[in-house]
């Protein structure tokens, strides 16, 4: 995965507050353009002549019948704001977004002389064993209001919490609640909705904003929590990556460690940690994890809700799942073998052994993890 400090990939710009229905993405405008192999790379994306040009087409259907996602539209309002300002769209949103929120590390088209700090993109894999291409960057021109923004992951949270409700940064609580209301319900592939430059969507309880984002070599997924201000950025550098799954299942791993049970273990905490690890066996790893004073097993993949197991500490040794009903090892001791020093050898769950992630690795021949 890419975006850590220091390195960018590419990312939308989201939650500009324009005229509609362009913002609302309902103007029935075709989404790319009549030739946007761009997309592709096999030519440039399209300056502001061009961009016009392809968007003088005859729309796709009606303002207001469809809400139909439109990188046209959205390049259009960024030429609106050049001619409206008097700035250079790259000028607009120094002075009036990245600029206020001391943001060294987002704006539009990434200048050439920090071309080396990016992540490079990367193919996606028509079968499993496909080696992957490095693909070259791209200016966006025209179309850098639509997708043409660089970011690290730090600064993209950083500009999606100034959305959050009551910062006195960017917008007025007025103007939030006009971007974060539901104005189009999309029901393909999935249910949620989109205001005025942010997706919606409900993760447990919570009601979030943002947007994904898919460049030449890089896919990323951004969400806020509005009320409360947690917002998360997954940017990866690699076409065909799960960045929407995994930063929606961090939010769900948040809110699992948020909200505990009733009744926690009454094991000292110091103690809990003596348990805690990854561990690996031929069929994958699970995780033993001290959650503020609760110990669970989780699967580091997928939704964690489906994965979580409470675990009640016995003695040094063994730990009891809750009871419930399943397919697996359910109801089942975790049972622990230890070196003279306390340290774990290995934990039996459901008759079978896991191994610490480093031992199991050398134990199978795999070289350590860097």
């Amino acid at each position: 995965m890419a975006g850590v400090r220091g390195k960018f990939v590419r990312t939308p710009e989201t939650g500009r507050a324009a005229p509609d229905p362009p913002a609302q993405h309902q103007s029935g405008i075709n989404r790319d353009g009549a030739d946007s192999d761009y997309w592709q790379q096999l030519h440039d994306f399209p300056g502001r002549d061009a961009l016009i040009a392809l968007c003088r087409a005859e729309a796709v259907f009606p303002p207001d019948q469809f809400f139909k996602y439109s990188n046209m539209g959205y390049s259009l309002l960024g030429l609106i704001i050049e001619a409206a300002s008097g700035q250079t769209y790259e000028e607009y949103v120094a002075a009036h977004i990245t600029g206020p929120l001391s943001l060294i590390n987002l704006g539009p088209e990434l200048p050439q002389e920090r071309e080396p700090e990016l992540a490079a993109g990367h193919s996606g894999r028509l079968a499993g064993k496909d080696a992957r291409r490095v693909l070259p960057t791209s200016d966006t021109r025209a179309m850098a209001a639509a997708t043409g923004f660089y970011g690290t992951a730090e600064d993209v949270t950083a500009y999606l919490a100034a959305h959050a409700m009551g910062r006195a940064e960017l917008l007025t609580d007025a103007s939030r609640r006009l971007m974060q209301r539901k104005e189009s319900e999309i029901r393909r592939p999935v249910k949620r909705w989109y205001g005025l430059g942010f997706i919606l969507e409900e993760i447990g309880n919570r009601v979030v904003v943002g947007h994904s984002g898919g460049f030449p070599g890089h896919i990323t997924q951004s969400w806020l929590d509005p009320e409360s201000g947690l917002s998360v950025s997954v940017l990866t550098n690699c076409l065909g990556s799960p960045a929407t799954e995994w930063a929606t299942n961090l939010i769900r791993l948040i809110d699992l460690a948020m909200n505990p049970p009733e009744k926690a273990t009454d094991t000292p905490e110091a103690r809990l940690g003596t348990y805690t690890g990854r561990f690996a066996t031929d069929w994958g790893v699970f995780d033993l994890v001290d959650l503020g004073g609760r110990l669970v097993s989780l699967t580091p993949l997928g939704n964690p809700d489906l994965s979580v197991t409470e675990l009640t500490v016995l003695d040094d040794d063994t730990l009891m799942p809750k009871p419930e009903a399943g397919f697996g090892a359910v109801g089942e001791p975790f049972q622990f073998q230890r070196t003279a020093a306390g340290d774990i050898e290995w934990v039996r769950l459901g008759g079978g052994r896991a191994w610490p992630l480093a031992a199991y690795r050398q134990r199978v021949g795999l070289d350590p993890l860097s």
